[in-house]
């Protein structure tokens, strides 16, 4: 019985340094990969794109809002809103920030002969900044009439601004 007794122990003592050899491989490929992964990237991967430069800060300069024929306005006193309306009397609360506010009058075609004796009270956003090389345009307007309502209110609500043709 001796014999089979140290033939199971050698074969235990074998399993056990064979067991041993295979975590101390295990162990050193898993150290390797982590450390080669935090080296930078692997072998296989490529990058073939063109270098990216880093996002240019926001210019800084004059901003505009385009009047009746481009010319360049700031904190106008009155702005053109399309062919049919036009902002009056504008008292400007900011400018030159992502937005600009202002209180004002509003007249129009579609409410002659109301709203041209006594313009419309309206509150005005300027927003959608559009920058050149060295000054912007704002490129949207919201306006707020408390008297106009449905279809037209709405329209009011969000207006494109003319943007002149600049470089």
């Amino acid at each position: 019985m001796r014999p089979a007794i140290r033939t199971a122990r050698a074969t235990w003592a074998v399993g056990a340094a064979l067991l041993a050899v295979l975590l101390a491989v295990l162990l050193a490929g898993l150290l390797g990969a982590v450390l080669t992964g935090c080296g930078g990237p692997a072998p296989l991967l490529r990058d073939e794109g063109p270098p990216v430069a880093p996002s240019a800060p926001a210019r800084s300069g004059p901003v505009y809002a385009a009047g009746d024929a481009g010319q360049p306005l700031e904190r106008p006193d009155a702005l053109p809103l399309g062919d049919t309306a036009r902002l009056t009397g504008l008292r400007w609360k900011s400018w030159g920030g992502p937005t600009a506010v202002a209180a004002g009058g509003l007249v129009g075609d579609w409410c002659a002969p109301q709203c041209v004796r006594t313009p419309y009270q309206v509150t005005v956003t300027l927003s959608g900044l559009q920058r050149q090389r060295g000054f912007a345009y704002y490129s949207s307007a919201g306006v707020v009439a408390p008297e106009v309502h449905g279809a037209k209110a709405a329209e009011l609500g969000r207006v494109s601004l003319h943007l002149p043709d600049v470089e």
